[in-house]
């Protein structure tokens, strides 16, 4: 869940399986001249739409921080090592047991539909532990956990179950090479990168909430030969960004996500909060993506 102001008396709840939506569709308009199309392309953005689909399994009732707010999505699991940032739960060992929990089922949830889509769900799950396996070092490096290493370790041995499948299939063989399967694990981390960029600001031009990718995003796979590059983003205003280079197959790309309107103030219990939770009104928010 994010968790950012809607004005100065409301916050604005954008949940991640809206977000992963967010990336799903991103992922289904990527590809031009330039930017080749994802391959095999309903895996790809099946594995795009449902990539943090498991936070599903705590979304549909939502637990308070200690001062009594929604926590913000970035915060959920503390990281071993790092300061407590303000307003996030203290018990990180529940909050680490649940983190694991809801990405182990919502990758299993996938594979059940598409084991390709499953595997790069998968790999993003354990990335968000271990730097995005090299290509986020801005995220932290969880592999010193002890929860999380149980976590990697059978993760593993169900990415191997998983390669072998696959490569047994004449329906995803050709895409089953190590070379393909990072190329799409990068493009996945690209389009989940994105779509945080999109869900974390309102207005599209704010810039006092600090969370999530700004600037450029990468490395972003081009084509078959060409080297990776950097997306650079420049808002130009409250509902427009200009994208360099412009990776998608529609100029201007419209693209919207709901977030939940709730009071800005802390609730004094979760009951109390679900009750606002629940009765929310839903505001549907647009910005336009666009060429230079």
């Amino acid at each position: 869940m994010m968790v950012h102001d809607y004005d100065d008396s409301s916050l604005l709840l954008v949940l991640q399986t809206d977000h992963s939506r967010m990336a799903g569709f991103l992922a289904a308009h990527w590809g031009n001249a330039e930017f080749s199309e994802p391959m095999p392309y309903a895996s790809l953005v099946l594995a795009a739409q449902e990539h943090d689909s498991g936070w599903w399994n705590w979304e549909i009732k939502p637990t308070l921080n200690d001062e009594g707010f929604p926590p913000d999505y970035h915060g959920f699991w503390i990281h071993p090592g790092g300061e407590i940032p303000a307003g996030v739960v203290k018990d990180s060992e529940a909050r680490a047991k649940a983190w694991i929990s809801f990405y182990r089922d919502g990758i299993d949830r996938v594979r059940e539909q598409d084991p390709y889509a499953g595997l790069l769900v998968l790999m993003h799950g354990t990335g968000l532990l271990s730097q995005g396996h090299g290509v986020r070092p801005n995220l932290p490096d969880m592999r010193n956990d002890s929860t999380a290493q149980k976590f990697l370790q059978d993760r593993e041995a169900i990415r191997q179950e998983i390669l072998e499948e696959l490569r047994r299939s004449s329906e995803y063989r050709e895409y089953a090479t190590d070379e393909q399967i990072w190329v799409n694990f990068k493009l996945l981390e690209v389009l989940d990168q994105f779509a945080q960029f999109i869900c974390n600001r309102y207005p599209f031009n704010k810039t006092s909430r600090k969370v999530g990718p700004r600037g450029a995003i990468g490395p972003a796979p081009v084509a078959p030969g060409k080297p990776d590059t950097n997306i650079h983003m420049d808002v130009l205003d409250e509902k427009r960004a200009v994208f360099r280079p412009y990776p998608f197959d529609i100029d201007p790309l419209e693209v919207s996500f709901q977030g939940q309107v709730l009071p800005k103030r802390p609730y004094a219990s979760r009951e109390d909060f679900l009750h606002h939770f629940y009765r929310a009104p839903r505001a549907t928010i647009t910005y336009r993506l666009h060429a230079p």
